[in-house]
């Protein structure tokens, strides 16, 4: 494994490699890292935060258990600009019981941004939490351009 740093709007990331590609991304907030900078992944996250959203992904190595990679998975489905429930996504992994699970995973989500858990709410329709914090998750919405009271 390797570290290497990137940075955006909302603070700087480390993001963690396996052979396989993208790990992990941690959070540093307004922290530099000490990590040299990955070039190639900054070029994705600036594209995240363009108008023209990210184009595709960069190569990801996602582990964790079966269910959080069937929540991943659905998260990769909602589209730039729209939102999902906890329960659409628990009803869409056909576990419609298990919407705080469905919250639980998207929490231990290795690599916000790209694996999307900031556009899923509430069912009803309150903006619900975020890993990086909801005020983080308000800007990535809205820049996202999502219409909502909540913003």
């Amino acid at each position: 494994m390797f570290i290497k740093s990137v940075s955006s709007p909302i603070g700087f990331f480390d993001a963690i490699y396996s052979d396989e590609g993208l790990k992990k991304l941690s959070f540093l907030n307004q922290n530099r890292s000490r990590h040299p900078s990955d070039l190639k992944l900054q070029k994705s996250i600036n594209g995240f935060f363009s108008l023209k959203g990210l184009k595709s992904l960069p190569p990801i190595d996602l582990q964790g258990t079966d269910f959080q990679l069937l929540v991943w998975d659905a998260l990769l489905s909602i589209p730039r600009g729209k939102t999902a429930s906890y329960l659409a996504i628990a009803k869409k992994i056909g576990s419609p019981n298990a919407s705080r699970a469905v919250g639980t995973a998207c929490k231990s989500n290795p690599i916000p941004l790209f694996v999307p858990c900031h556009r899923v709410i509430k069912q009803d329709q309150s903006i619900g939490q975020f890993a990086l914090g909801v005020h983080n998750k308000k800007y990535l919405l809205s820049m996202e351009g999502v219409k909502h009271d909540y913003l």
